[in-house]
């Protein structure tokens, strides 16, 4: 993942719901062309926050059990406003409805107060398709399970949602 969209998840109900922060900082790349005289946070990257958040919500809840979590569909994609350098998306991840191998999320991403984008999130579980002798699964499961360590700590540690 070259950007990774979430700053610190603050506070996580494995499967239920999860909450994180992601502050846009002036020396990002993609500031330098959208735009040049007023920065702003593309619209499919605050998107991708979300996604982010919805991905990890579903990977904690299931013990990290499934390698690949997916974006099949964004529905009632809203944006609300801007995000400038130095302002922070305050991000909540609310579990819909888990049947299965899909799992919708509704998602919201807001500053001080005012929603900058909205949607629900259809994500998918998914394998690699290899066969199992393969173990790419397993070594994908590992890999996932080990960036959400690195990034974020211990899910055990991390405070509940309220």
């Amino acid at each position: 993942m070259k950007y990774c969209q979430l700053d610190r998840i603050t506070s996580i109900d494995p499967g239920r719901q999860l909450t994180a922060e992601r502050t846009l900082r002036a020396e990002e790349s993609y500031l330098k062309d959208h735009f040049p005289l007023f920065p702003v946070m593309p619209g499919v990257m605050m998107l991708e926050a979300l996604q982010q958040a919805a991905a990890w919500l579903v990977q904690v809840g299931d013990g990290f059990q499934y390698p690949i979590v997916l974006l099949c569909e964004a529905r009632g994609v809203k944006f609300g406003d801007f995000l400038s350098p130095g302002e922070t998306l305050e991000i909540s991840a609310k579990m819909v409805k888990d049947d299965g191998d899909r799992a919708t999320v509704k998602a919201t991403a807001s500053k001080q107060g005012r929603v900058t984008v909205s949607a629900r999130l259809i994500m998918e579980r998914s394998s690699s398709g290899d066969p199992a002798w393969l173990g790419t699964d397993d070594r994908v499961r590992s890999l996932v399970e080990q960036l959400f360590h690195d990034r974020f700590g211990d899910p055990a540690k991390i405070p509940r949602s309220l």
